[in-house]
């Protein structure tokens, strides 16, 4: 409904005066590059569509069917987000980067933590706050060049509002980012959700009101995930070098789907499954990029594709710009058993898709702190497949093929 479209909030003097003490500003995109590249269109799911009947609806459950069963990847369009409001919210997550190091080191992600939080594995992929570039390091003893501020609970107002602490700049914006990230689970994540049921051969509805409702502050029975402002800083020749051009290593994601604002450097690429070549992922203005993470494929037990991708550093001809992008990685409820069983699915009992006999069962919770307890260590981690819980995964990938190396079984 229109009402609930996300708005710029209005500013008063004292809001007014902190943005210009952090160089509040729009935030300038790169022009596109003219680089002779393979790129890949990503198919296109229309949002407007949603709504006119349920034939409409099959047609674009049609379309996400092929996406997630081959590449993992597809892009929203039409999603309720106006080109202002997402200009705004990129100019917020340039700001919340122009502080000293004095006041990320006091935020910094996974820190400090809520009671709510206290039994979680969050660390620095996960926690509230701040990740230093630096954090990591890949090959030739090079650490990255990639910061990120991540946001958790906007979907309990009176916990992200009253019970967690933020930065002077965060914290007079909260209304716009929790705006923004609430919009993406309650109304675009439901959407797509829908069409999964549709594709699944389920009611509409089920997986959204089963698996990732929201329930103002009731964190327990809700959906869950987190929120990330994300600014790659421009790199020089040297670190190209030492690490084949690495942004950000190749992987997959935890949870289940995860939603990125696209962005005009060219860099987002997809590793094929048919072929095992990387190939770049296109921009469209105001788009919104989503992938399949491992939590899909595992409730699937491998009918949708969890989509393997890194970050490549900016062709020539816009390395002199920053990357910034904003994501929402989302989860169903923590306690869900991660495969078909729990979907009940007439269509993957048809096909024949079900749990491997010699694997136990395992919950959302169990898997998302299993792999963030690798992501979280500082080396470079780079073997190429990586096993939990004996199913396989993609560790940490740098100018390296997966399917050349055995998977390395990680304990838990």
């Amino acid at each position: 409904m229109a009402e609930n479209i996300p708005k710029k909030s209005p500013t008063d003097e004292i809001t007014n005066e902190i943005r210009r003490k952090y160089k509040f500003r729009p935030f300038i995109d790169a022009p596109l590059s003219k680089t002779d590249a393979d790129i890949l269109e990503l198919p296109i799911i229309d949002l407007s569509k949603f709504d006119i009947s349920f034939d409409e609806r099959k047609k674009l459950a049609n379309t996400l069917e092929s996406a997630l069963t081959h590449y993992g990847f597809f892009r929203l369009i039409n999603h309720g987000f106006t080109p202002e409001f997402l200009d705004h919210l990129k100019s917020i997550s340039q700001s919340t980067f122009e502080t000293t190091d004095e006041i990320k080191s006091n935020f910094f992600a996974g820190k400090t933590r809520i009671d709510i939080d206290k039994d979680l594995e969050l660390g620095v992929i996960r926690g509230t706050g701040y990740k230093p570039k630096g954090y990591w390091t890949y090959t030739n003893n090079t650490t990255d060049n990639v910061e990120f501020y991540n946001f958790r609970h906007f979907l309990h107002p009176e916990i992200f509002f009253n019970q967690i602490q933020y930065p002077e700049f965060v914290k007079y914006h909260l209304n716009d980012i929790r705006q923004y990230f609430n919009y993406l689970h309650t109304n675009i994540q439901r959407k797509v959700l829908t069409l999964m049921d549709i594709i699944l051969e389920l009611p509409e509805g089920t997986l959204y009101n089963n698996f990732f409702p929201s329930i103002e502050n009731d964190v327990i029975n809700s959906g869950t995930g987190f929120g990330r402002f994300l600014l790659y800083h421009p790199v020089d020749n040297e670190y190209i070098k030492n690490t084949s051009s690495t942004w950000l290593r190749g992987h997959t994601d935890a949870g289940a789907l995860t939603f990125i604002l696209s962005q005009s450097i060219l860099s987002l690429q997809i590793r094929s499954y048919d072929d095992d070549k990387w190939k770049y992922v296109s921009h469209v203005p105001n788009s919104i990029i989503v992938n399949i993470g491992d939590t899909f494929k595992f409730l699937t037990d491998g009918y949708f594709k969890s989509s393997i991708h890194r970050v490549h550093t900016a062709p020539d001809d816009q390395q002199n710009y920053t990357r910034n992008t904003i994501i929402y990685f989302a989860s169903p409820k923590l306690d869900i058993f991660m495969d078909s069983s729990s979907l009940n699915s007439p269509k993957l009992k048809r096909l024949g898709y079900k749990l491997d006999d010699n694997l136990e069962q395992i919950t959302v919770r169990q898997w998302d702190e299993a792999k963030g307890k690798f992501f979280n260590k500082t080396s470079a981690n780079r073997q190429n497949n990586l096993t939990l819980y004996g199913r396989e995964s993609i560790g940490s990938l740098i100018n390296e093929s997966a399917a050349n190396l055995p998977a390395t079984e990680v304990k838990v």
